[in-house]
């Protein structure tokens, strides 16, 4: 963290909570209702869009647009094989590199679990994260709120996520079964660079984000396995198994943001992340505030940009817009449905342009950390800020011919 930050982040009073939630409304959600790899299958028109990548795929190859050729599709393909092959995929629990149980590492023979105190974990395996790539790590204690109820796979099945009491978490025929001793999650933030975020939402730009979920994929799977190793159990995931911001809002990693993503106090929104869950005892972070929510509210940057339109205007709320939505959650609701079928039938990537429109999304730079000082204490200025990123021509999209003309 450089030494910027730490004069715009607070952190947020002992027992106050970061996100507002109705917890007479609020159940733990079920997969099976998540537009990506769940509902999908019970909307027609979302099904149909789905069943089209591939040809849309093709047919903007050969359309010769700038960012959209053959060569940018296959950056965008390969960038992801890591997080989307080898029998894992993003938001899948316990299968390949998300797997529940070791994948080779071994504690040695004859040796007892590591001991140590919370607090000497705590630097092991913040420093074991960033040596497996991360560019942040943060500790939260496990809400149950945040697991989903039930774990949904892309072959249709699915199984009921519960808490047991009992030693090692283990897939039966009917459930996922975590040990109610697993108590802890180690959070891991990956930056996505906003230079090539700004060719976005071309597969060129888009590769970005695949490459960084590949980049996860390394990062759970050692962490898990390095965690076994010191005698510990270990739960690694990427999408899967649970909410990762509310999760990451816990571990000190930032707010939530008009967009629905996090706002990560140094990264902005341009950021993938990852999880741990352990029985490991750590030490947690505390959630923290640096004015995100304040000026989302004043700022609808993200809102224009989207040419889906699932971007609300207005301030947060409990309205939700479709049952693929998480009611009982004071925030801002993202129309997925809109949001998933004009990516499939566009441009048959992920999208990301309201991770490029961001004001928040800029690289580190000491003049971008003059306005977030002022975002976090003299709220005020807001509409200043607002002003001076449209003026200034940030968040517009790049040309991806750029990426292909850099010199190597």
């Amino acid at each position: 963290m450089s030494r910027w930050v730490k004069h715009y982040i607070k952190p947020i009073p002992e027992g106050e909570e970061p996100y507002v939630v109705d917890d007479s409304i609020y159940k733990r959600f079920d997969q099976r209702t998540n537009l990506t790899v769940g509902r999908r299958h019970a909307y027609e028109k979302i099904q149909e869009a789905l069943n089209g990548l591939l040809d849309v795929r093709a047919n903007r190859a050969q359309s010769g647009r700038s960012g959209y050729s053959q060569v940018d599709y296959a950056l965008f393909a390969s960038a992801g094989v890591i997080a989307t092959r080898n029998g894992t995929a993003m938001n899948h629990s316990n299968r390949g590199l998300t797997s529940w149980t070791s994948l080779g590492a071994k504690l040695l023979p004859g040796l007892e679990p590591w001991e140590g105190s919370p607090e000497k974990a705590t630097r092991i395996v913040k420093r074991a994260a960033l040596f497996f790539g991360a560019d942040r790590v943060g500790i939260a204690p496990l809400d149950h709120r945040w697991i989903f109820s039930h774990a949904f796979w892309e072959d249709g099945s699915h199984k009921e996520i519960v808490f047991r009491e009992q030693d090692a978490p283990i897939e039966t025929e009917g459930e996922l079964q975590i040990p109610e001793k697993m108590r802890w999650v180690i959070v891991m933030a990956n930056w996505m660079n906003p230079e090539v975020i700004a060719y976005t939402p071309s597969p060129t730009g888009t590769a970005e984000t695949h490459r960084t979920y590949s980049r996860m994929a390394y990062q759970v799977t050692a962490m898990a396995e390095f965690l076994r190793s010191l005698g510990y159990h270990a739960i690694p995931s990427l999408n899967g198994l649970g909410f990762n911001i509310p999760i990451a809002i816990d571990a000190g990693l930032g707010e939530q943001g008009r967009n629905g993503k996090l706002i990560h106090p140094e990264f902005g929104p341009s950021l993938r992340i990852c999880k741990v869950i352990t029985d490991l005892p750590l030490v947690q972070d505390h959630p923290i505030r640096f004015g995100a929510k304040e000026f989302c509210e004043e700022c609808d940057k993200c809102t224009r940009h989207c040419p889906a339109r699932s971007i609300p205007t207005g301030g947060p709320t409990w309205e939700v817009p479709g049952a693929y939505n998480h009611p009982g959650v004071f925030k801002w609701h993202l129309d997925n449905e809109s949001c998933v079928r004009y990516r499939a039938k566009s441009f048959a990537t992920n999208c990301a342009v309201c991770i490029r429109a961001c004001p928040f999304t800029k690289g580190p730079h000491w003049v971008h950390n003059i306005p977030r000082m002022a975002i976090s204490h003299l709220p005020a200025l807001n509409p200043l800020w607002c002003k001076l990123d449209y003026r200034l021509g940030y968040g517009k999209q790049v040309d991806a011919q750029r990426f292909w003309r850099e010199s190597v």
